[in-house]
């Protein structure tokens, strides 16, 4: 289906930006660590102020949006042991109801994220001066994320006749066991 590929075509552009943020992130931090201890040692008295900051507003984002990933294929946490020891057509209720609830979450997540970020509009961060809606919009591009990944997971494992309980294993429904 389209929308499940357009779906898995913005995971992996948001893939990416992780990656180059983790690539931000290390750097920053590397120099960071470099200038107040390395240098330091030398007598070489360098600051970098904004480093500590961009890494946790980098951080942030990387959260946000990795956890949008992880729902795509439900790999956040979770305890599947009772999933997997009820029958199968069980399971897969607990595990659709585990899922709805989590949805009703992350709307939640969503309007918070939306409250916060017009907060944002009238804060700006201490030491890069930039407005703090850059930040805290984070939450909500990561929820409403995890809203579209929560459905293109229902319709990819219903059209695909995925086991609900293991969407990201190969096997198509079998019967009970």
């Amino acid at each position: 289906m389209i929308f499940v590929r357009i779906v898995d075509w913005i995971n992996k552009q948001m893939s990416r930006l992780i990656g180059l943020s983790l690539l931000v992130m290390t750097i920053v931090i590397f120099l960071q660590v470099m200038t107040r201890f390395v240098f330091t040692a030398v007598d070489i008295y360098i600051s970098i102020p904004w480093a500590e900051e961009l890494a946790r507003y980098l951080m942030i984002w990387i959260v946000f949006i990795g956890g949008a990933l992880a729902t795509r294929h439900a790999k956040l946490i979770a305890v599947d042991a009772l999933v997997f020891a009820v029958p199968k057509v069980p399971g897969k209720l607990i595990k659709i109801f585990a899922h709805i609830l989590s949805l009703l979450f992350y709307v939640c997540l969503l309007i918070i994220g939306i409250q916060w970020a017009n907060i944002g509009l009238t804060v700006r961060a201490p030491v890069m001066g930039f407005s703090m809606i850059y930040v805290y919009l984070a939450m909500a591009v990561g929820a409403g994320l995890m809203i579209l990944n929560t459905i293109t997971l229902f319709i990819d494992t219903a059209l695909n006749k995925k086991d609900i309980r293991d969407p990201t294993s190969n096997e198509v429904n079998t019967p009970n066991h």
